[in-house]
């Protein structure tokens, strides 16, 4: 099935002044960050107490987007990538593509007391673009189609010549494993 995602991009590509197309992403990639609190609280909860969501339930909350057909690009953490989109092949016939981050800048890590999103944000990547688009490392290429071939990667610069040009160098060594393995990704910055 084409992907919302890439018809659109054809037609923005083809009259970059004039397409009025426009595309809607669904980030949930919480998980990546928040720890037990990124589903969010549940709704079963009793005043005084935090109760949150399990992985489950944030889960089941992204295959009901994905049922609804109205976003071109849902983004996932790759564990969450790798289970909806190669365990349960639930992108196969939608017209949504399915992203996964690509890193994880340690900006983003807020564990419960922790201060490390305090500290100039250091690029970091604990998933492999292999798990992404396969589920393991070193993924044939006939096995790089099973997953998400699109991912977002993301870069903080902190100001500092030595961090900024370390982030840099790392999205360079990013875009050229990207390239070899046919990954496609869009940037945040």
């Amino acid at each position: 099935m084409e992907k919302s995602l890439d018809r659109k991009l054809q037609s923005i590509h083809k009259d970059p002044s004039g397409s009025k197309e426009f595309i809607i992403a669904d980030a949930k990639d919480a998980d990546m960050a928040f720890g037990i609190g990124a589903p969010g609280l549940s709704p079963e909860r009793h005043d005084q107490e935090l109760k949150y969501k399990t992985l489950a339930e944030y889960r089941e909350q992204i295959r009901e987007v994905i049922k609804q057909e109205v976003v071109d690009i849902v983004l996932m953490s790759a564990s969450t990538s790798e289970k909806l989109t190669i365990d349960e092949r639930l992108f196969d016939n939608t017209p949504i593509t399915p992203a996964a981050r690509a890193n994880d800048t340690t900006d983003v890590h807020v564990p419960r007391g922790g201060k490390i999103h305090l500290s100039p944000a250091k690029p970091f990547r604990s998933a492999s673009l292999d798990h992404i688009q396969c589920g393991h490392l070193d993924c044939a290429p006939e096995e790089r189609a099973y997953g998400a071939d699109l991912g977002l990667y993301s870069v903080t610069f902190n100001n500092n010549l030595e961090e900024d040009l370390a982030t840099l160098e790392r999205y360079k060594e990013f875009r050229e494993e990207a390239e070899r393995k046919k990954f496609r990704h869009f940037l945040e910055i």
